[in-house]
């Protein structure tokens, strides 16, 4: 729990929550943008939990789909061309006993998602080339950036399979929406990565703590730790300055503070940003497809990506 790291009461009370629910055998859907720290919530769950078996985390984006039955079930010994004669576990045994998180739960394919509601029920599966049903002991916690009640109604998504993943949902808001955390957490970065390098810092100019407090922070928690890092590996001087921060960073905070005013302080003004996205709807299209696409290359959620769209007028 310790590693959830805020001063914010909306987060404070996220961390009671998941105390509350530890112990519980009940699925878990955490709700938030990329980089708010949804796997934090998910592994401090499960290290809160007292179950003896592992934390298996798995990215479903990332899973290739001729590979999905055999990468979440595993298989027996020449199930298949190329399959290893000793077979092999999937994610949902190595989870026996532990918690598996499923991040990204939307990208799991249709066919797919009725499988793993009966496992959700019966608590048992079978390797791909096998006979034997095995009993498995698991809690799941999903996690998502898009809005899954939307995709049930387009039926992207099996609402039974939401219903029984959403029993207890946790909405993590974005940095951007608990400003009290922005400098509370860069400074924890510095101490982490300053420490990691043996270097020794004062803190942060005034010029970057402004900037940190107007920035968008599109990329939430995991922006700003890399954005302290490398500010910590280039900074030579003992605070941390507008030169030292990752380039599209200062660039746009220099373009501002010739604007002369905080609230400027927004990545609507970053040329780099607006171009990147022209060229992913030209490369995609315009429809709606075409937009979630590109905003899955960025790195954001779709509704972040029209929010984007919004304040480039695009």
């Amino acid at each position: 729990m310790e590693d959830i790291k805020t001063v914010n009461s909306r987060m404070r009370e996220i961390k009671r929550l998941v105390r509350r629910i530890a112990k519980s055998d009940a699925s878990v859907l955490i709700i938030g943008e990329s980089g708010v720290g949804k796997e934090l919530i998910a592994s401090a769950i499960h290290n809160e939990s007292g179950r003896t078996g592992e934390f298996v985390a798995i990215n479903c984006a990332a899973i290739p789909e001729n590979l999905w039955e055999s990468e979440f079930f595993g298989y027996e010994g020449g199930a298949f061309t190329g399959a290893s004669v000793k077979g092999k576990p999937g994610i949902i045994e190595l989870a026996h006993g532990g918690t598996l998180f499923l991040d990204e739960v939307s990208e799991i394919p249709l066919h797919l998602q009725a499988k793993l509601l009966r496992i959700l029920q019966e608590k048992e599966f079978m390797r791909v080339g096998g006979r034997a049903r095995r009993a498995v002991d698991i809690r799941v916690i999903a996690a998502t950036n898009r809005d899954l009640g939307r995709m049930v109604e387009e039926g992207k998504f099996r609402r039974d399979l939401y219903h029984r993943l959403n029993v207890i949902p946790i909405y993590v808001p974005p940095l951007r929406e608990r400003p009290d955390d922005i400098i509370y957490l860069a400074e924890y970065f510095l101490r982490v990565y300053a420490h990691k390098t043996g270097k020794k810092f004062a803190g942060f100019s005034t010029r970057v703590k402004e900037f940190f407090l107007h920035y968008h922070w599109p990329g939430n928690v995991r922006e700003l730790e890399n954005a302290i890092e490398c500010a910590v590996n280039i900074e030579e001087n003992v605070r941390i300055g507008l030169d030292s921060l990752p380039y599209n960073l200062k660039m746009l905070a220099k373009s501002c503070e010739k604007k002369g005013g905080s609230e400027v302080y927004n990545s609507c003004d970053d040329l780099e940003e607006k171009l990147k996205i022209l060229k992913l709807l030209a490369k995609y299209g315009w429809s709606v497809e075409g937009k979630r696409k590109a905003a899955r290359e960025m790195g954001i959620s779709l509704a972040t990506f029209y929010r984007r769209l919004k304040c480039y007028n695009l």
